[in-house]
């Protein structure tokens, strides 16, 4: 008989307690979750030493309010460097584009030179032949017409080596020209890398005074003034002030039929009005629900873990019971 009355009392408790899972997440398409924030840590980006701690755990802080300060003389060191090399590049630059103007005006030189001296030779056989075809009248024997022929190839061949030689002293322009061009290219490349590497370790600089990227409370501060730090060191940590992520139950076989990439609208179970958008990212275990979400203090709820992403920027409060629908 009391064996009998034992499971009975099993039996009712265990519809009891499928009553009270079922009618506490009652709804067609909404159930229960809580809002978390995961905090952030910033970290040092290179060796440093801390000129500053403008916080302590526990301080309220808004979106760019600085946070510390640091400082590196190896950094601004090397972009001390990166502007000197930057401006002798420049000078580099401007000395070989004096170098081959000077070069471009030699070759022209060259040329007004070349051309007067045969031009000077062309004039002066022209002259020759003009004046032995007076000197001939109107008598012309072989010897005369062999020495004009002579006299006119001459010529041609004058002609002939002024276009060349002023051909060979253009190629030579062309090679000396291309030739700058290259080293101009290899030397802005150069250039183009060091401007590079200047803003980089310029911005570098920037973060040496590090700033909170939202609004948050300080949770730990890890250096002290004067404290040198290592890359990547951490320096502090803020707790977000509203909620990063939304971890849902469903409890039961409720609206077991959400797919994840579906959108669904979070608000807060307090304040009806705080409400943000969320998109299902995934799926957990069967758990038991956290504290706030039990019904009772004697039975237990389970349900299916639903995670839910949030925008960053959204009015809900961070550890409080959200309804999802």
């Amino acid at each position: 008989m009391k064996k009998n009355s034992f499971f009975w009392f099993t039996g009712i408790l265990f519809i009891l307690l499928l009553i009270i899972n079922t009618q506490y997440f009652k709804g067609n398409r909404s159930f229960l979750g809580v809002s978390y924030s995961n905090p952030y840590t910033i970290n040092s980006d290179r060796s440093a030493t801390v000129l500053n701690t403008l916080v302590s755990p526990g301080e309220t802080v808004t979106n760019g309010d600085t946070l510390i300060t640091l400082y590196s003389p190896q950094l601004e060191l090397d972009i001390e460097k990166l502007r000197k090399t930057n401006l002798l590049t420049e000078s580099e630059i401007e000395e070989k584009n004096e170098l081959l103007e000077s070069e471009l005006a030699l070759f022209e030189s060259e040329k007004e030179q070349r051309q007067q001296e045969i031009n000077a030779e062309i004039k002066l056989l022209s002259q020759r032949l003009n004046l032995q075809q007076k000197l001939s009248g109107n008598e012309i024997n072989s010897v005369e017409i062999n020495q004009s022929n002579e006299i006119q190839l001459q010529i041609e061949s004058l002609q002939q080596q002024l276009s060349l030689e002023l051909l060979a002293i253009d190629i030579r322009v062309n090679d000396v020209t291309q030739e700058h061009i290259f080293d101009i290219s290899q030397i802005r490349a150069r250039q183009e890398l060091a401007i590079q590497e200047l803003v980089w370790k310029e911005r570098m600089l920037d973060n040496l005074t590090r700033i909170a990227q939202t609004d948050g409370v300080i949770e730990r501060v890890y250096v002290k003034p004067l404290e040198q730090v290592d890359s990547y060191t951490p320096l502090l940590s803020i707790n977000p002030r509203h909620p990063t992520s939304v971890l849902g139950y469903l409890v039961g076989q409720k609206d077991r039929n959400r797919q994840i990439g579906d959108t669904v609208t979070v608000r807060s179970s307090q304040e009806s009005s705080l409400i943000s958008t969320g998109v299902i990212t995934g799926y957990g275990s069967v758990v038991a629900l956290p504290t706030i979400l039990q019904n009772s203090s004697s039975i237990t709820t389970f349900g299916l873990e639903i995670y839910v992403k949030i925008p960053e920027k959204n009015p809900l409060p961070v550890g409080e019971k959200v309804i999802i629908e």
